[in-house]
């Protein structure tokens, strides 16, 4: 007798990823120190690469260099008001990165139904249960509208560069913003009905096909995340890096 299909959940669970995502965010807050970010840092490339995102990883490496260099020319020159304005804006960029990496890794490991499933199973709110459901599909997709409006753009010989947007500010409004707030609309309008068809509006309980459950692995996963987190921070708070 043929044996049922069995469809199993992605691992780690849903509810790991989110909470992985918020330890992170906390934790690159809390951390004062430059040596404790980049540890921080290191550590998200780590997870980067077991979840098999190595062009990723690799793309984040020249992010944070790149950032790094500013940070520390603009230290050098020390240019009056300059320094200390940029200087905060890279900072800010810096401790947004490891959120951001981690977002990805979320964005990337973690299926629709099986996310908005382990949301319902924790009694959330279908009120942020169903925005975050259309953000979770709406960002990605965006970006890639983006990406499609730069080809076209290039494809009509189109100066789509940093230096071209700067030169020519309202020409870039009229070759790339507004196409991309046409196309935004109609992706709004897409996604809200792709939901309502899976059925985000019903009273009722959602089943997955999946079996999404938090189990034993989920929990060390979390209780890991959560030690490494208090660890780094005590030591960055206890001196130890300065």
């Amino acid at each position: 007798m043929d044996k049922p299909l069995e469809f199993k959940s992605t691992k780690p669970d849903a509810r790991v990823m989110i909470f992985q995502v918020i330890v992170v965010s906390l934790t690159s807050f809390i951390l004062s120190s430059h040596m404790a970010m980049a540890i921080l840092f290191m550590i998200m490339l780590i997870l980067m690469i077991f979840h098999n995102m190595k062009d990723k990883a690799i793309e984040m490496i020249w992010r944070y260099m790149i950032l790094l260099a500013l940070y520390k020319i603009l230290d050098m020159l020390q240019i009056p008001y300059l320094t200390m304005m940029f200087n905060l804006i890279i900072l800010l960029f810096i401790r947004v990165l490891p959120a951001y990496m981690s977002s990805i890794i979320m964005l990337n490991k973690m299926p629709m139904n099986e996310m908005i499933t382990a949301l319902d199973n924790m009694y959330i709110p279908q009120i942020i249960i169903i925005p975050f459901a259309v953000i979770y599909r709406y960002v990605p997709t965006i970006i890639h509208e983006i990406n499609c409006v730069k080809v076209s753009l290039k494809m009509r010989g189109l100066n789509t560069s940093l230096a071209g947007i700067i030169l020519h500010p309202m020409k870039t409004i009229e070759n790339f913003i507004i196409p991309l707030l046409i196309r935004s609309s109609k992706i709004s309008d897409e996604l809200s009905a792709a939901s309502l068809c899976k059925g985000l509006d019903i009273g009722n309980k959602r089943t997955c096909l999946s079996e999404v459950r938090f189990q034993i692995r989920d929990a060390i996963y979390c209780f890991i995340c959560l030690v490494i987190a208090v660890s780094l921070i005590y030591i960055d708070k206890s001196g130890f890096f300065l």
